[in-house]
């Protein structure tokens, strides 16, 4: 039986499709997330102040939100079976990261959330960023003052 080689112009697509593949995943940008402004309670509160309004998450790319330290993160799973969320971390000043928040599941219908006060581990380039293994889960940064 003989032996084929693929072609000159096969193999250079083949590579320059890998280079596409990889390139894309790897200049993925994390789709941006608006913190929402806590009210305080010395006004008159109007119909709709209240609302918290959370938005699904982007399976593919991740999310960020440009952190203070003021922020609470509350994850919601709409859907029937668990998922995970993951708050990526950085090293710190003594070179440390933190896998605690790494793929940590929220069960079916669930909501999870965590107050991200201490950014050192957390925030690069002013950023928090994270992920999820499905777009059914939805979140909320709600910022207090």
């Amino acid at each position: 039986m003989k032996k084929t080689t693929p072609s000159l112009f096969t193999r250079i697509t083949a590579v320059m499709l890998m280079v596409v593949i990889v390139s894309v995943a790897a200049f993925a940008t994390p789709t941006a997330l608006t913190p929402v402004q806590l009210k305080l309670n010395n006004y008159a509160v109007l119909a709709g102040d209240l609302t918290l309004t959370f938005t699904a998450m982007d399976a593919s790319n991740g999310n960020s939100y440009a952190a203070t330290g003021q922020e609470v993160l509350i994850f919601n799973n709409t859907d029937t079976s668990a998922h995970t969320v993951t708050i990526s971390s950085v090293a710190d000043n003594l070179g440390r990261t933190d896998t605690s928040l790494t793929n940590y599941s929220i069960a079916a219908n669930g909501f999870i959330s965590i107050q991200m006060k201490f950014l050192p581990g957390w925030i690069s380039g002013g950023l928090v960023t994270m992920t999820t293994s499905s777009a059914l889960v939805k979140v909320a940064v709600v910022r207090w003052q």
